[in-house]
Order: C-alpha cells, then sequence, then structure tokens
C-alpha cells in the first residue's frame, strides 16, 4: 500500500474537510508530503475529534476513496509504527478499495 494522494486532489479534499467540518475548528491540520517511491500527499489532523466529526470525515474518505490510521504513518528509526491516538492520518492507497476503514463512532 503506497500513498497517491495528488498534491491538487489533497488541497480539494483539505478544503472540504475545513468547509464541512466545523468540529475541525482549533485542530491542527497539516498537508504533508510523502517520501515513499511514489510521491504523493497525506493529511495529518491533530487532536480529539468528537463523534460528529468522525462522522462527516468518514463521507468525505468514502467520497474520494480515502482511508485513515490513526497514529504515526511514516515507518522510521525514531517511530517505528508509534501510536500517537490523538493524531489521524487520512491518505489514499496505491489500490482503488472499499473504504472498511472508518473511523470508529458510537454508532458504528
Amino acid at each position: 500500500m503506497g500513498i497517491v494522494l495528488k498534491r491538487d486532489e489533497a488541497i480539494s479534499v483539505l478544503k472540504e474537510l475545513l468547509d464541512n467540518c466545523a468540529g475541525l475548528d482549533g485542530h491542527g491540520l497539516e498537508l504533508i508530503a510523502s517520501n515513499a517511491p511514489k510521491s504523493g500527499y497525506q493529511i495529518i489532523v491533530k487532536g480529539v475529534l468528537d463523534e460528529e466529526t468522525k462522522q462527516r470525515i468518514n463521507v468525505i474518505l468514502t467520497k474520494h476513496q480515502l482511508t485513515s490510521q490513526m497514529g504515526n504513518l511514516w515507518k522510521t528509526k525514531h517511530s517505528l509504527n508509534k501510536t500517537e491516538p490523538d493524531t489521524l492520518i487520512l491518505f489514499k492507497p496505491e489500490r482503488t478499495f472499499v473504504n472498511t476503514n472508518t473511523l470508529p463512532t458510537s454508532k458504528t
């Protein structure tokens, strides 16, 4: 699985998140370039998310065929699969798939 979220698409998704997820106000949002072989981008959301915001993010993830991961996606000597529960990473895998990895909410 590699990150292949192109820059224009990443910016579009970031704008959609900001427009549709009022619960993200006050959270750290970052658009980060990947150092993976197939260069692309990922979106980092820092902070604890409320249920409504998680549901809205899941809708956007599905719409753009994205997935998410809690914690650190980078595998470096300083943080090998380190889990940071207050960090959400949004990215698009190399292969198109049906998103079954939705953010846990009290309704799921």
